[in-house]
């Protein structure tokens, strides 16, 4: 199958999602596409070991301790939810991380990947930054996340709300993940932003990242995909950082490198890139 997964109407993609798959996992097609340079065997320590989702962390902190290459994927960072380039919402998109959970450093990589991405979803066109100042948007991390950093979500809650009334009386309005299907088909986050969101705060949430690209300043707590463009310190909410115009594009091409659909894992693409930037 050599058809742009991005062109597919959702009854085609949902047929060669599992004609590609067949039994196999996203780590699996992508030692397939790396020609078995990676491996998903933890018992083969001369390759990268292959790592799918924050449930992984156990051996995240073992590769770190002995120092092993690892690489991590889960869900892309952007252009899965609906859209006109993906009417249903399935998930195109799946990002691929050496030695970490995020891209949080900006990379020299070319926009077309990124070009790409825009036209499957306009709204990640970037049209400057927005003027709301309804409410701040604080997005709850999900229980993996917390796990895996060791952290309580209602502690973070709770103190993250009491920073923020320091520094802001707007109202708070609080966001959890629901399942794929709630946040494509409900309440979604683009509809968050819309009712007025001044600022997003957040632990590590691809929220930041897409409140960014949406004209709306946030907050992060630890390096992820959104940290060069947002900052750590809540006291800064009178007056958000703002990146500049350039600093947003060159992070969004950097990502855009970073994440993959189905048909490049397989044929290897995905791992060329990876090997390139």
């Amino acid at each position: 199958m050599n058809k742009d997964p991005i062109a597919m109407n959702p009854r085609e993609y949902k047929n060669f999602s599992k004609d590609i798959l067949k039994n196999k996992s996203i780590e699996e097609l992508i030692m397939l596409g790396s020609n078995n340079r990676c491996t998903i065997d933890r018992s083969v320590l001369d390759k990268p070991l292959l790592i799918r989702g924050i449930t992984g962390t156990k051996h995240i902190k073992l590769c770190r301790q002995h120092q092993r290459e690892f690489y991590y994927t889960d869900t892309g960072y952007l252009a899965n939810h609906i859209g006109p380039g993906n009417p249903t919402g399935v998930k195109l998109w799946h990002r691929i991380v050496k030695n970490d959970l995020q891209h949080h450093v900006v990379r020299s990589c070319p926009p077309d990947r990124w070009q790409t991405l825009v036209k499957q979803d306009k709204r990640l066109e970037w049209r400057g930054w927005k003027n709301y100042a309804n409410k701040i948007l604080l997005v709850v991390p999900n229980p993996k996340s917390c796990l895996h950093y060791g952290i309580d979500i209602e502690v973070w809650k709770n103190k993250t709300i009491e920073d923020i009334k320091k520094y802001s009386e707007l109202p708070i309005e609080i966001r959890y993940k629901g399942s794929r299907r709630e946040r494509n088909n409900g309440y979604t986050i683009y509809d968050a932003f819309d009712s007025g969101t001044y600022a997003t705060v957040t632990f590590n949430s691809i929220a930041a990242l897409e409140s960014v690209l949406y004209g709306i300043p946030a907050f992060v707590s630890v390096p992820c995909a959104a940290s060069p463009l947002a900052s750590t310190d809540l006291s800064q909410l009178a007056n958000p950082f703002r990146p500049s115009t350039d600093l947003i594009l060159q992070q969004c091409h950097s990502l855009a490198y970073g994440q993959f659909n189905l048909q490049e894992i397989y044929d290897g693409t995905a791992w060329k890139l990876l090997q390139k930037f």
